[in-house]
């Protein structure tokens, strides 16, 4: 059916988080839960976030209690501190993804070292990560993007040979897995973010360390309090870097709702997966066989179309708000220029900027939302 474009402005608007839907869907145990903290004063880690660390930790696999930090960010570059990276090294990583990736890197002190992307995926090609190792590399740090994984295996068995560490971005893949193994559980270091548009998002900012290793959670846990294992005593430099019991408290209380709403986001996405097969224009990137995609963001390349910015466009005049995820790829970046790389470096990567759109995709969708995306989209671009 055709919509007009009267009809089309009194749509309800279709946009990428409801985060006011996600809230009503935790229900009155959210509030209580921060009006405990508030009552208990106690603000920083406490028993809220321990509580995380534990019950995260055990729900990705990993045997030891996460380290909790105050937001993604630090969770890399304490993880890369944890793992042993230290000022001077080199760490390979993907120019294709949100620039915290390789900039946490650069703050710490080391060099990053870019090694291009599949185009059916996005995700960091194995081979093209091992040829950008250097006598200097020390560790490899893969982006699990959109909530897919890398060839996790694949990547471990390079860092043994290597002898270097690997530190997993799990920022957009909680719940993941590939190859029977969870997101978090292979790597010396996994770093997540808690942002509240992730797949389990605080209510604002946050972040943890998983590692298998004991020894890494003890500095990981030194590094996010100014390198201090005992009050006043600090063994090491570090930072102030440590989770509030309020986003403690609300991440306990969305936990349990994590597998739920991840098997919603893979039912939208194979509805998507339905509504766009055969279309020549919009091609969405490949789910691999052996992989459980949790669907951050369902991505579709625009190709053989009107150029995408006519399509969002169109798109938003339907009350459909895709957005594009990362519009210009990590090399291309000004802070990116004393790295040394230039546009033609990453072929793949600078093709899925220029082609990537993400639907909308998260857990409160309706069917019918679903229909009216993909509808919009395919009418977008197919327009003359």
């Amino acid at each position: 059916m055709t919509i007009t474009a009267t009809a089309a402005n009194q749509l309800r608007p279709i946009g990428p988080v409801d985060l006011a839907a996600e809230r009503a869907a935790v229900g009155p145990v959210l509030e209580e839960a921060l009006l405990r903290v508030l009552r208990s004063g106690q603000y920083i880690l406490g028993p809220e976030v321990e509580a995380f660390e534990k019950a995260f930790a055990a729900h990705c696999g990993v045997p030891n209690p996460g380290v909790a930090v105050a937001n993604g960010t630090d969770a890399l570059v304490v993880a890369l501190r944890a793992a042993c990276v230290a000022p001077g090294d080199h760490v390979v990583t993907t120019p294709f993804t949100f620039f915290a990736s390789a900039g946490a890197i650069a703050w710490m002190g080391a060099t990053p070292r870019l090694a291009d992307v599949e185009l059916d995926t996005g995700l960091l090609d194995l081979e093209k990560a091992e040829a950008a190792c250097d006598s200097k590399t020390t560790a490899i740090l893969p982006v699990h993007l959109y909530g897919q994984m890398v060839d996790i295996k694949g990547f471990r068995a390079l860092c043994d040979k290597r002898g270097i560490s690997l530190v997993e971005d799990c920022a957009q893949s909680h719940g993941a897995s590939r190859d029977g193994v969870n997101c978090g559980q292979l790597g010396d270091a996994a770093a997540f973010s808690f942002y509240p548009t992730k797949n389990l998002g605080a209510c604002g900012e946050g972040g943890m360390v998983l590692s298998r290793h004991e020894k890494v959670v003890q500095k990981a846990r030194r590094v996010r309090e100014h390198g201090s294992p005992v009050r006043y005593t600090h063994a090491e430099l570090g930072t102030n870097s440590r989770m509030q019991g309020l986003q403690g408290a609300a991440l306990n209380c969305k936990l349990p709702h994590l597998p739920g709403w991840n098997a919603r986001r893979a039912a939208i996405a194979a509805r998507y997966d339905a509504a766009l097969k055969g279309s020549s224009a919009v091609v969405p990137l490949v789910r691999r066989a052996n992989s459980v995609h949790v669907y951050h963001q369902y991505t579709v390349r625009i190709v053989d179309a009107a150029s995408r910015e006519a399509v969002l466009e169109r798109m938003r005049a339907k009350q459909v708000n895709a957005q594009v995820h990362y519009p210009s790829p990590v090399h291309m970046q000004e802070a990116a220029k004393p790295w040394g790389y230039r546009p033609g470096d990453f072929p793949n990567a600078e093709r899925l900027a220029r082609e990537v759109v993400c639907l909308p995709v998260h857990p409160f969708l309706s069917d019918a939302d679903v229909d009216r995306v993909a509808e919009t989209l395919l009418a977008a671009a197919s327009a003359p």
